[in-house]
C-alpha cells in the first residue's frame, strides 16, 4: 500500500463578493450569467380617498430619474426599469401596503435616483398585458415619489395616491 499525498486543486474563484446586508437576490444575480445585478425599491402605497368599484388593479412602475419630463412624469416613450401589477382591495388601499418592486441589470444612467409611479383603477390585473406597457386610465388615483436611500431597507419610496 503506497501512501501518496494529494495536492488539492486550486479553487476557482467566482469573483462574487458578498457584503453584509446584501440580499439573497443580489447573490443570485451575481452568480447568474447575464443578469449582473438585481435591485429593489420598497414602496409604501396608500390611497387618500376611496375609489369606486368592487375590484381594483394596482400598477407600479419605476423609472430612472433621467427619463423624466419637465412636469416630473416619464416621457411617453420611456420604458420602466421595473413594473408590476396586482389586485388590491379598498381596505389595503386605506391602510396602506408595502410592495417590493424588483429590477434586474444595471438601472441608473447618470443619476442614482429611481422615481416610482403608481396608480389604481377599477378592474382586475391583466396578466396577459405587461405592466410596463400600462398607462393610467381616466379617473385613476395616481401618485409618484423619488426613491430615498435607507441604511436598513435600501431604496424606499412612499406614495399617496390621489385623484389627478
Amino acid at each position: 500500500m503506497s501512501t501518496q499525498t494529494r495536492t488539492p486543486r486550486p479553487r476557482r474563484q467566482s469573483g462574487v463578493v458578498v457584503r453584509a446586508g446584501d440580499s439573497w437576490l443580489s447573490l443570485i444575480a451575481a452568480t447568474t450569467k447575464g443578469v449582473g445585478e438585481l435591485g429593489q425599491v420598497r414602496v409604501k402605497i396608500r390611497a387618500a380617498t376611496p375609489i369606486h368599484g368592487d375590484s381594483f388593479r394596482l400598477i407600479v412602475q419605476s423609472y430612472s430619474a433621467s427619463v423624466l419630463a419637465h412636469d416630473g412624469s416619464p416621457h411617453d416613450l420611456a420604458t420602466p426599469v421595473a413594473s408590476l401589477q396586482r389586485a388590491v382591495s379598498q381596505e389595503e388601499l386605506r391602510l396602506g401596503l408595502d410592495i417590493d418592486v424588483m429590477h434586474a441589470g444595471p438601472v441608473r444612467d447618470d443619476s442614482d435616483e429611481l422615481v416610482v409611479f403608481a396608480w389604481v383603477e377599477p378592474g382586475q390585473p391583466d396578466l396577459e398585458y405587461d405592466a410596463a406597457l400600462a398607462r393610467p386610465s381616466l379617473g385613476a388615483l395616481r401618485g409618484s415619489a423619488i426613491s430615498q436611500h435607507d441604511t436598513v431597507q435600501g431604496l424606499t419610496a412612499e406614495l399617496l395616491l390621489t385623484a389627478a
